[in-house]
């Protein structure tokens, strides 16, 4: 369908049939079409009506008790990311540390002598906030826009109201919420946004429309990776609280920092 800005499209999506699927996809068309015409924000666009992720599986996670425990997949920009029900993740953005002119005078004229940076200021506000919920234990990392928390030592059932108000607590991204709780899971970016390493958008998404498009982001993909194995998503900082990590919960931490890698400049 075209109107005067371009195309939309709207995929469907069915574990049983074609059929099913085309209704689906007319489902979710109407309801793009509707969030368009009613000039919300355009940046909530693809987490509030575009949900259902349509991801390449690169890899599942499994455990002995009940079965599948994550999937690793490729995002629409070509990063690599854990889906799992069981292991929280929280995002949290560091405020913006550039005042501009208008701050600096309200600084000066204020007498204000606050010379703490707003990660300092924020990793306080995350350890007061474990060390008042001691019963959670979290492992905390910087990304480059801030940090990632992991809530070690409890294995969720997905984004249920408890988890939702740890994260509105902790400040967590106001997007990656709402993400989470459409796709009942939590997810965790695990390697770089590749414009961050100089690689560039993918040519084309997942699915592929033609072989040749397909070929031109595997020949990305190739690129891409050899500049992303120079950078890390995290930098493991600290552990606050008590407990130990739930053995349901180990193997997708290990699975995280591996990925992650830890070490090299973050992007």
């Amino acid at each position: 369908m075209k109107n005067e800005s371009g195309r939309v499209v709207a995929r469907g999506w069915s574990e049983t049939s074609h059929e099913e699927a085309l209704v689906n996809a007319k489902a979710r068309l109407n309801r793009i079409l509707d969030y368009l015409r009613s000039d919300k924000p355009l940046d909530d666009y693809q987490y509030v009506f575009d949900h259902v992720i349509c991801e390449e599986v690169i890899d599942r996670i499994f455990d002995d008790e009940d079965g599948e425990a994550a999937v690793i997949s490729r995002n629409a920009y070509g990063a690599l990311v854990m889906n799992t029900p069981r292991l929280m993740f929280i995002d949290i953005d560091l405020p913006n540390p550039r005042l501009g002119l208008v701050g600096r005078i309200k600084s000066w004229f204020s007498g204000s002598t606050d010379t703490v940076s707003p990660e300092q200021r924020t990793l306080d506000e995350i350890r007061r906030w474990q060390a008042a919920h001691d019963q959670y234990t979290l492992r905390v990392y910087r990304t480059r826009a801030g940090f990632r928390l992991l809530v070690v030592n409890w294995c969720f059932d997905g984004p249920d109201e408890a988890a939702m108000r740890i994260m509105d607590e902790l400040k967590c991204d106001r997007l990656y919420r709402r993400l989470c709780l459409a796709q009942q899971c939590f997810r965790a970016r695990l390697s770089p946004k590749p414009w961050r390493v100089n690689a560039g958008q993918p040519p084309a998404q997942f699915p592929f429309a033609s072989e040749s498009l397909e070929r031109q982001f595997r020949d990305w993909l190739d690129r891409y990776t050899r500049l992303a194995a120079a950078f890390s998503v995290c930098h493991y900082v600290e552990t606050l609280g008590r407990e130990s990590p739930h053995d349901r919960v180990i193997a997708l931490i290990e699975h995280h920092d591996a990925l992650c890698r830890g070490t090299r400049p973050l992007a």
